[in-house]
């Protein structure tokens, strides 16, 4: 003789199934769970800009990203021409922050390094 399984098999649930789908609760629990995401998507977005903003400001200005020191450097230039056409003198201004003494100095090479590029095209040019 064949021996029974020591298991047994059934396709029989324990969920009620004369309850009837709600779609209205459904609904309701969905978009509530959705505003709390959204909730916290605004938590954590304004979190992490708030860290960015605290992360950036405790940097040193070479450690900044450099649309930081563009700006910065723009600033100190349109400064500083109000304040020679004034005829004041800009060093207290410029030495007063790291930011803007290392903007100065980012834009002074510059202009350096423009200058050393149109005088090597000169002397090229009279050479010809």
């Amino acid at each position: 003789m064949a021996s029974k399984p020591k298991y047994v098999t059934t396709n029989h649930s324990e969920r009620n199934i004369n309850i009837q789908f709600d779609q209205k609760q459904f609904n309701k629990k969905f978009e509530d769970n959705e505003k709390l995401l959204e909730k916290n998507r605004k938590i954590d977005s304004n979190f992490a800009m708030n860290k960015y903003d605290e992360i950036i400001f405790n940097k040193l200005p070479h450690q900044k990203p450099i649309e930081d020191t563009i700006i910065n450097m723009r600033e100190i230039f349109y400064k500083v021409l109000e304040m020679l056409v004034d005829r004041k003198n800009p060093s207290e201004y410029l030495f007063s922050s790291p930011d803007r003494f290392f903007a100065l100095s980012v834009l002074l090479l510059i202009i350096g390094t423009l200058l050393l590029l149109f005088s090597n095209l000169m002397k090229s040019s009279e050479e010809k």
